[in-house]
């Protein structure tokens, strides 16, 4: 048996060369092909089991409170912290942030309430925070290091290091197919589906799966945007980038650089 098939491939592979480079060829130019259309995915529904009751639950979380994804940024300046100076360069930091295109919030330490140097009468109106003239640094920076919301979150215990929270526009089209499909698959879970909605829902997930890859594009992007913004401070600061998002990000971008070296 052995010996007839190495004499077939013999024959194959050794009286008709061209004929077999011909096939690889082929073999080749289709797979070729259809690389253009691979693509790596870290999201939430490809880590994740279709109907994960922890998913589902987060998401009803986000909807009704309007969370949005983002990305966090650690900043520990060469100076001190509080210093004018250097909140004047987080200040441009921060600016610089909300001008990223579906970059909608920055929260830091130069927007928390400083309600110690706030009147009594003026809390439910106004406050001020760090960015205001009046503001008395050293008692702010003892403030927020003692609140218990602000403490480990916009700034470190030792108050010489600031957290920035640079939340993400909520990607409306997105949520929406989600929310819907989720909702199909409910009924096609419970087998109370009919012919109309089943057929709809495999046009919501042929949708979705087209948009997702648009949407992680854009996200890709921002994430290199937010990263170019943060290179231009590096001279005077230290500063690191965490998150969901861009732990995501950074494993496809990985994967492909793998895939493309080896």
């Amino acid at each position: 048996m052995s010996s007839s098939i190495a004499k077939l491939y013999s024959d194959v592979v050794f009286k008709k060369p061209r004929l077999v480079i011909a096939g690889l060829l082929v073999v080749v130019a289709f797979f070729a092909w259809h690389a253009q259309y691979f693509r790596l995915d870290a999201s939430a529904d490809s880590l994740l089991l279709e109907n994960d009751p922890d998913l589902e639950f987060s998401r009803q979380i986000n909807n009704r409170y309007g969370t949005s994804d983002s990305v966090t940024v650690a900043y520990t300046p060469d100076g001190d912290l509080f210093d004018p100076a250097e909140l004047e360069i987080l200040t441009r930091l921060r600016e610089d942030l909300l001008s990223i295109e579906r970059v909608e919030s920055v929260d830091s330490i130069l927007n928390v309430p400083i309600f110690g140097d706030t009147p009594l009468t003026g809390i439910s109106e106004d406050y001020l925070t760090l960015l205001d003239p009046e503001t008395d640094l050293a008692a702010a920076r003892e403030e927020i290091i003692s609140s218990p919301i602000f403490r480990n979150a916009l700034l470190s215990p030792d108050g010489e290091t600031a957290g920035m929270q640079v939340g993400f526009a909520i990607d409306e089209k997105a949520r929406s197919l989600v929310n819907r499909r989720t909702e199909l698959r409910g009924l096609a879970r419970d087998g109370e589906v009919t012919p109309e909605q089943q057929a709809e829902l495999v046009a919501v997930e042929e949708e979705y799966a087209v948009y997702s890859v648009q949407a992680a594009d854009r996200q890709h992007e921002m994430i290199g945007e937010i990263r170019a913004t943060l290179d231009r401070y590096r001279d005077g600061a230290e500063i690191y980038l965490g998150g969901a998002p861009m732990i995501a990000d950074d494993l496809v971008t990985f994967v492909q650089g793998d895939l493309s070296t080896f």
